[in-house]
């Protein structure tokens, strides 16, 4: 990744732009500082050696960029580049750039993964952004703001209305590049016409987007249902914004998109609910019995499901719950929850409950979303386990006319059997796109809703309502 060094004859105006950069990072790329001098008395001024040391501190074979404020922060700029030692001095690049506007561009281009060249390039655009905000026609080199872009003839699209008071500003613009930054595919963010490159802060700037404007991002390539995925899940999470919205209808993130209008059905199925019960000596080697047999029993039900997601979607859905089987197949854990019955003289619930949350908890410990959603695959399995355990196992969902289904979340396993015939569409309080629910969801093309909160306690079964899956709105006739 692309570093950063910031060069300043005042201390507290490069500290003051680092903090403002950092804002922007969010773990991206690293920021030295190099400024003043170490003189009490005159502290305003520039040192080579300092400007060498900052570079050396945040190298990377990706580069570095040195921005700069004027006069001798320029000169001991191209001072500490001789310095260096010669290797290291190719991979570093000083940049014209104003320091301000120049910094926040780059630290959003670097922390995205973008090149050094293209970290330059985003840095010397900065000043042409700004002066398009402010009416004054100035452009950086080889920059045309008002140039026409295309969209693919084959580009998908997704729409949505700013809702942020502030609109796109810095900090939402600079999340919307961070998310849009790893996909695979060719992107434009559309305002009344104009395009521009949703993965460049400048030219978001450009597009200069307020609240209740209507964004549309269209998407060609590999990756592009992927990319409008994410860009739905970020836009109704306000772009990392706290919003307060007084719209009617509940919101959450589609997969994927439709419009469909069907009779309500709430499922809410019967979640297996235990007595933790202590034992004694004599009971545990039953209560151990008792565990591994529901345990074999579990594994069977997700052979099964296996083989039927195979049948009915695709070898990707049967290989979720092939996983599900290695998951629980595994000694360590047989081991674990024996010794949490022997040493804590608990039932087998208990056990399996303790293990298997635990082990969901350090899921939602980490920091990647596409991991950490995995708890739910968790908590399947641990639901499944405990019904057997409990003697109420899993009740497949039986219909006999189309629905709009809402439930508060679904596991993986409860999509199966599921057809776009009878269950026109899915919402749900909770949920999440990342999971495996989804994307099941998306492989049997039925439509599914998450994170609307409130939608069940504002709803009965039978009750007509209209899900707009372009925006993520769900409503009731």
């Amino acid at each position: 990744m692309v570093n950063l060094v910031v060069v300043s004859h005042s201390a507290l105006l490069a500290q003051g732009v680092a903090e403002l950069a950092q804002q922007m990072t969010q773990g991206g790329c690293q920021l030295a500082v190099a400024a003043g001098v170490d003189d009490v008395d005159h502290p305003i001024g520039t040192d080579a050696i300092k400007v060498m040391e900052a570079i050396e501190s945040v190298y990377s074979p990706s580069g570095v960029l040195v921005l700069m404020d004027l006069g001798s922060a320029l000169l001991s700029a191209e001072t500490a580049l001789e310095l260096l030692d010669p290797e290291m001095a190719k991979n570093v690049q000083l940049c014209a750039a104003p320091l301000v506007e120049g910094t926040l561009a780059a630290v959003v281009a670097a922390s995205s993964g973008a090149s050094l060249s293209e970290v330059r390039a985003e840095a010397m655009e900065a000043l042409a952004a700004k002066a398009a905000q402010l009416g004054e026609n100035v452009s950086a080199p080889g920059t045309n703001p008002t140039e026409t872009i295309n969209a693919a003839p084959d580009a998908q699209s997704v729409s949505w209305v700013v809702r942020n008071p502030n609109g796109l500003h810095v900090r939402p613009a600079a999340k919307l590049v961070e998310v849009l930054a790893p996909f695979t595919a060719d992107l434009l963010l559309e305002k009344k016409g104009q395009c521009v490159n949703p993965r460049s802060l400048n030219q978001l700037a450009i597009l200069q987007v307020r609240k209740g404007d209507t964004i549309r991002l269209l998407a060609s390539g590999e990756q592009a249902g992927e990319a409008l995925d994410a860009f739905m899940l970020l836009a109704h999470q306000h772009f990392g914004e706290s919003v307060t919205t007084t719209d009617s209808g509940f919101t959450g993130v589609m997969v994927p998109r439709g419009t469909i209008t069907a009779p309500i059905f709430q499922w809410l199925p019967a979640i297996p609910v235990f007595l933790p019960q202590t034992i004694n000596a004599g009971q545990i080697a039953n209560e151990q019995l008792r565990l591994h047999q529901a345990l074999a029993h579990t594994m069977a039900d997700l052979q099964q499901l296996a083989q039927q997601a195979e049948h009915q979607i695709s070898a990707q859905a049967a290989a979720i719950f092939n996983a599900h089987g290695m998951l629980i197949d595994d000694e360590e854990l047989y081991l674990a929850m024996d010794r949490r019955i022997e040493q804590q003289l608990v039932c087998a619930e208990s056990a399996l409950q303790d293990e298997l949350m635990s082990m969901a908890a350090d899921y939602l410990a980490l920091d990647d979303d596409y991991l950490r959603v995995r708890e739910l695959d968790i908590r399947d399995i641990l639901n499944r386990t405990l019904g057997h355990l409990t003697g109420l196992p899993p009740v497949a969902l039986t219909l006999d006319s189309e629905i709009l289904l809402l439930a508060e979340e679904l596991f993986p396993s409860q999509m199966i059997g599921l057809n776009r015939q009878q269950v026109k569409g899915i919402c749900l309080s909770k949920g999440n796109i990342f999971s495996h629910s989804a994307i099941l969801a998306t492989e049997l093309d039925i439509p599914m809703l998450v994170g609307a909160a409130g939608c069940l306690e504002s709803s009965h079964n039978g009750q007509k309502a209209l899900l707009d899956t372009a925006t993520g709105e769900l409503k009731f006739q």
